[in-house]
């Protein structure tokens, strides 16, 4: 009942819904992203895809590791596989903020003011 009234007391106020957590799958998400409408969407979606790299990254070591008689090229896949899906998680990290909100341009920065002429020497 309470969920009810608070939901009911939100929509009569105009409050804001708690956003709905994104979806796990990747089909989903691609979804998702299609109508993510602002920046914070969109890093919450490569944030959500980095956390599933991370966990196929995951399955992959323990395929790596619970396999029986892998042919060393299959295992040196399956490790190289591993370590790039790890790397490609990482770099969604790195390049997640270019999806901020704009912010306002900074200022310029004014000239630098010359330096004063340096008067001649004078000889005696």
């Amino acid at each position: 009942m309470t969920v009810v009234a608070r939901s009911l007391h939100g929509q009569l106020y105009g409050l804001p819904a708690a956003p709905s957590p994104l979806p796990t799958a990747l089909d989903e998400l691609l979804q998702a992203l299609g109508t993510a409408r602002d920046g914070d969407q969109k890093q919450a979606v490569l944030v959500q895809l980095a956390e599933q790299l991370r966990n196929a990254a995951e399955i992959l070591e323990w395929a790596r590791a619970n396999a029986r008689q892998l042919p060393a090229p299959v295992w040196e896949w399956l490790r190289d596989a591993t370590d790039t899906t790890r790397h490609l998680a990482d770099g969604l990290d790195d390049v997640r903020p270019s999806f901020a909100a704009p912010q306002a341009p900074a200022a310029p920065l004014p000239p630098p003011v010359p330096a004063p002429p340096r008067a001649a020497p004078v000889r005696r």
